[in-house]
């Protein structure tokens, strides 16, 4: 693949998981469609799929973006989706195992900086802590 393709290809990507973040945002994980975000960021619903195999695929590459943005800190923070998305995916951690135990991590992660939302990372750490086993009570 050239250089120019390479480049092209992951513009196209980076528009997709932007109109990701603001689509999951504004409408909530279980009602984004993948046509709307192609529709957001000027594409067709084929160049999600060339990009990511599945919505499964989609949103966890959204995920992703979205954690790398917790992590850097309340400068990244300021994206009008930030503190929806950070809701849908606290709700959503609440029944989904493998995405609390990624969502507690990020949170672990994320730096305060004194501001609103790194006071509601830190506190959503405190109350969704990463879910393990069962504890085995005694008998």
């Amino acid at each position: 693949m050239g250089i120019v393709r390479q480049r092209r290809k992951a513009e196209t990507k980076a528009l997709l998981l932007e109109a990701g973040l603001t689509v999951v945002a504004e409408r909530g994980i279980e009602f984004a469609t993948l046509d709307e975000v192609a529709q957001t960021a000027g594409f067709t619903k084929g160049a999600v799929y060339r990009q990511f195999p599945s919505k499964g695929a989609f949103l966890l590459a959204v995920f992703e973006q979205y954690a790398a943005v917790a992590r850097a800190g309340a400068g990244a923070r300021q994206a009008s989706w930030f503190i929806p998305l950070t809701l849908q995916f606290a709700a959503h951690a609440m029944r989904d195992p493998l995405l609390r135990r990624r969502f507690a991590i990020v949170l672990a992660e994320a730096p305060d900086g004194g501001t609103s939302d790194g006071q509601l990372l830190k506190a959503l750490g405190r109350v969704l802590p990463p879910a393990g086993p069962s504890p085995v009570q005694a008998p």
